[in-house]
């Protein structure tokens, strides 16, 4: 969660869930037992996987600059989620770097950025791990288109993060308590021994992954938001390592006076947060999923 498939952004996996809804709505009711294959908890593996490659090749196709310029709104959208973060546990009190109540509040409050974004139709780097992945391995694009694409929308991301760092730290726009806390959740971002970072990291692009994908099984605006909020929580609950969310809270701290150098969060964030979130969205993801979806059709098929 198009959607996140999220590219519930680009509508376009939202507007293939709903004709298939609207579909079965206006198809005549068969009782249960003559139902071929009830589906209570939304799409089956093998459909999510069809849209999803659907969605990816689209992306692929896409025009360099129609990928930057969504990339780069991306970036600045996720970071109203970190301010959000911080500054309501700069309301609550305590330290959102460590487990207390400001941690829990600020987790709560973090989705705000992720429903802008999706809502927003804009898009991060994390989120094409899935839908363009796929489309290459249905033969719906090309490696090389994958790589262009990453390489473009992790770039944009991180343009509009540092761009919205820069804004939100001029004097006074941030009150002291959220620019303390801002602070404080940086230098603890940088402070992981890259193993950590790593690992951390793998969890957070496995969450996000794992959000397109349900994004593009459910059905309906609120299960939707139900799913983004809780992916959201969830990654600042465990403090994971996202590799864009992680850059616009370092970049705000650095611009709010952080003694956090460009090669502290390149060597201690940045490089550990992209190799684990790739693994982590590829792998955990992508690839088991994939796997998972052409099982199942090998035993629809056999069992016809």
């Amino acid at each position: 969660m198009r959607a996140m498939g999220q590219d519930g952004r680009d509508g376009r996996a939202v507007n293939v869930v709903e004709r298939r809804g609207e579909n079965r709505r206006d198809a005549p009711h068969q009782p249960a037992e003559t139902d071929e294959e009830p589906k209570p908890l939304g799409q089956e593996a093998s459909e999510i996987i069809d849209d999803a490659s659907q969605i990816g090749a689209k992306r692929l196709h896409r025009s360099l600059l129609g990928s930057a310029i969504n990339g780069f709104i991306g970036g600045m959208s996720v970071s109203f989620g970190a301010v959000a973060m911080v500054w309501m546990a700069a309301s609550v009190g305590g330290d959102v770097a460590v487990p207390s109540a400001a941690h829990i509040a600020g987790a709560l409050a973090f989705p705000i950025g992720f429903v802008i974004l999706l809502i927003g139709k804009s898009e991060l780097f994390t989120e094409n791990f899935f839908l363009p992945v796929t489309a290459v391995l249905e033969r719906r694009g090309s490696v090389g288109q994958l790589g262009a694409l990453w390489g473009v929308s992790l770039a944009a991301n991180l343009i509009g993060a540092l761009l919205f760092a820069l804004l939100i730290s001029r004097p006074g726009v941030l009150d002291p308590g959220p620019a303390r806390q801002m602070i404080s959740l940086a230098e603890h971002n940088v402070g992981y021994p890259f193993g950590t970072a790593f690992v951390k990291a793998i969890f957070a692009g496995w969450l996000m992954t794992m959000l397109t994908w349900l994004l593009i099984a459910a059905e309906g605006i609120g299960p939707r938001l139900t799913i983004i909020w809780l992916m959201g929580t969830l990654i600042v609950l465990g403090q994971f390592n996202h590799v864009v969310i992680s850059a616009a809270e370092v970049f705000m701290a650095m611009f709010l006076g952080a003694p956090i150098g460009v090669g502290d969060w390149l060597d201690a964030n940045f490089l550990p947060a992209l190799a684990g979130n790739v693994a982590g969205g590829l792998f955990f993801v992508t690839l088991l999923h994939y796997v998972q979806a052409k099982q199942h059709d090998q035993e629809g098929s056999g069992a016809k």
